[in-house]
């Protein structure tokens, strides 16, 4: 697997808050659809400046990765989104943004159909050294622990423990991701497992004047954010559904086509998504919307908990 590093610069004003959002196709791929993927775009050391991965699958010897990607940020209730883009992977001219991670025996269990990955920071126990190589790989429930899971590879330094990108579910039953098992083994050659779990967080709307709704969330500590676009519930699939807003070519047309089909379901309307990580562990969330003004056009607005913070939820 490779990880394609992409830079924000915030230019004059700050936003408030930067995705990415890319589309990695492999070439001669038979019948493959894209893979579409969202990043939150986290601040880095030096000011002004941005930082988000996207992993690509490794492409068959001699093939290629075509990646299409573009960036959105919203600051005071505005959206702006920048063209999109389009590299080849390999390149000589991505050569100083793009890592290997390091596989065996064919890489680590691909996320369900319709399924993407979301990042995480590596569960530890108590008193485990962080530092040098950590591999980690995934197990179904019926698996047994074992060390030959661990097929991926990733250098911790001295630590804290390294944020990972692992599969949001790699089975689903009645379209709810079903649990499976992380395992990695750590510095002191200790095989450990955490058992991945889910959460259903519902966003109500009222009104019906929400016309695109995503849920930002993370650990506590913010170190891994993720952003999943919430889609409302008995929304039919399709062209206007939430997953397709940010690989439209205008987004205006696709919000004008999405806020019709929006209109055939009652209200209050329900949105839903899904936040992962290990059981036991406590995510926090808040919800980012695109509201339709009575005038006309879209404004954006966060949803905090009454009196501010977030809201959390352990798994």
């Amino acid at each position: 697997m490779f990880l394609l590093r992409r830079e924000y610069r915030d230019g004059a004003e700050r936003p408030e808050i930067v995705f990415l959002h890319a589309e990695v196709t492999l070439e001669g791929a038979e019948a493959a659809s894209p893979c579409r993927t969202t990043r939150v775009v986290v601040p880095a050391a030096e000011p002004g400046r941005r930082v988000a991965q996207v992993s690509l699958p490794e492409p068959p010897r001699g093939g290629r990765a075509l990646v299409r990607y573009r960036f959105s940020s919203v600051l005071d209730g505005r959206e702006w989104y920048s063209p999109s883009y389009r590299i080849e992977v390999p390149s000589d001219e991505l050569i100083s943004d793009l890592f290997r991670v390091p596989e065996e025996d064919g890489g680590n269990l691909v996320p369900a159909e319709g399924r993407g990955f979301f990042r995480l920071v590596l569960p530890t126990a108590e008193g485990e050294r962080m530092a040098g190589t950590i591999r980690f790989g995934f197990g179904a429930m019926r698996k047994k622990p074992s060390p030959s899971l661990c097929r991926a590879a990733v250098d911790a330094g001295n630590g804290p423990a390294p944020v990972i990108e692992i599969p949001e579910a790699l089975s689903v039953l009645k379209n709810r991701p079903m649990p499976y098992f992380l395992y990695h083994l750590s510095g002191d050659g200790m095989l450990r497992s955490d058992k991945i779990a889910c959460a259903r967080i519902t966003m109500p709307d009222a009104d019906g004047d929400v016309v695109s709704a995503r849920l930002v969330w993370g650990d506590p500590a913010w170190r891994a954010v993720n952003m999943s676009p919430m889609e409302a519930k008995g929304f039919p699939p399709g062209r206007h559904s939430a997953a397709e807003e940010y690989f439209s070519e205008d987004i205006g047309t696709f919000r004008s086509g999405r806020l019709e089909a929006l209109s055939a379901l009652p209200t209050p309307r329900i949105y839903e998504a899904y936040v992962y990580g290990a059981s036991g562990s406590r995510v926090e969330y808040c919800f980012q919307v695109a509201v339709r003004l009575p005038s006309g056009g879209d404004e954006v607005r966060w949803r905090n908990r009454e009196g501010g913070g977030n809201w959390s939820v352990v798994l």
